[in-house]
């Protein structure tokens, strides 16, 4: 009986709300074209994801415009031979200018000009640590490659290397500082002669003591101006070359830094080979003009 009614009940209310339908009539075209519009636009689109697992398309932000190339640093006139002094007049620019300058110039070629801008970079400049290294290093790389300054003997400039010493050292001495001579010449860049000169003192008291020696410059008489007086002993003769390698670097540090106007080289580092300093440390200009200062007559005491 509950079957029935059910039935009946459910065929009443199908009856009722489509009595009025056409099963049998098929759809015309018009009406299936309004339903297949109303089934898209129901329908997410695919550039338009609402879902929470779909992407949403960035933006793309366009990239900033490349940077204007630097303006290329002014070389100066290339064809005028340069002087030993060259580029000093840009010292007041700084060493930063200096080193782009010398730079420049290597990439150009011009590697004469280009020693000659480094050189300004420790002898004209006030350069922090990290400029005078790179300045150094440069010298080192391009020195070498280079022919000296001068190749004129009748224009080197007389230096002598004054030393005092015992007789039981003498002989070692002169021939150390002959060997030395040599190699500052060199240093110099041909620009300065160095004669030695060693003059011999009494005997020590005792033969096991540490033997003195007493190292200065001057020009290349008696007149000509000299260098402060600098002392130190030896122990061993092997250690004689760089005792007064030493020796003669500081009385060339001192004088610059006393007489002239140019910034004088740092004092030696721990351990630093003297030999290196005083060819890559003191620039062929300050050799001029140290040996030129000690080529004039000596000021008479008032």
């Amino acid at each position: 009986m509950i079957i029935l009614l059910v039935v009946a009940v459910v065929g009443g209310t199908w009856w009722s709300n489509t009595r009025h339908m056409d099963f049998v009539t098929p759809p015309t075209t018009a009406a299936l074209e309004a339903l297949r519009i109303k089934v898209e636009s129901s329908l997410p689109r695919e550039d338009q994801s609402d879902d929470a697992i779909s992407v949403p398309t960035l933006v793309k932000i366009p990239e900033p415009p490349p940077s204007p190339p630097e303006p290329e640093i002014d070389l100066g006139d290339l064809t005028t031979p340069p002087t030993l002094q060259h580029y000093g007049d840009l010292s007041p620019q700084g060493a930063a200018h200096l080193i782009e300058l010398a730079n420049g110039l290597e990439k150009k070629g011009e590697f004469h000009r280009a020693l000659l801008a480094w050189e300004r970079v420790i002898d004209f400049t006030k350069s922090d640590e990290s400029q005078a290294a790179t300045a150094i290093s440069s010298i080192k790389r391009l020195r070498p490659t280079l022919p000296d300054w001068n190749s004129k003997p009748e224009a080197k400039l007389t230096v002598t290397i004054h030393a005092g010493t015992g007789p039981k050292l003498a002989k070692s001495l002169a021939s150390v500082l002959q060997d030395i001579a040599r190699d500052l010449e060199a240093a110099s860049s041909g620009i300065v002669k160095f004669t030695p000169k060693v003059t011999v003192g009494k005997t020590s008291s005792s033969g096991k003591k540490p033997t003195p020696v007493a190292l200065w410059l001057s020009g290349p008489d008696k007149k000509s101006t000299a260098t402060e007086v600098l002392s130190f002993t030896v122990d061993a003769s092997d250690s004689l070359r760089q005792d007064a390698l030493k020796t003669i670097f500081q009385l060339v540090r001192s004088h610059l830094g006393r007489t002239t106007r140019y910034t004088p080289p740092a004092d030696l580092a721990e351990d630093e080979d003297p030999q290196s300093a005083l060819n890559f440390r003191v620039t062929r200009l300050c050799w001029r003009e140290f040996a030129a200062a000690l080529n004039v007559p000596q000021k008479k005491a008032k």
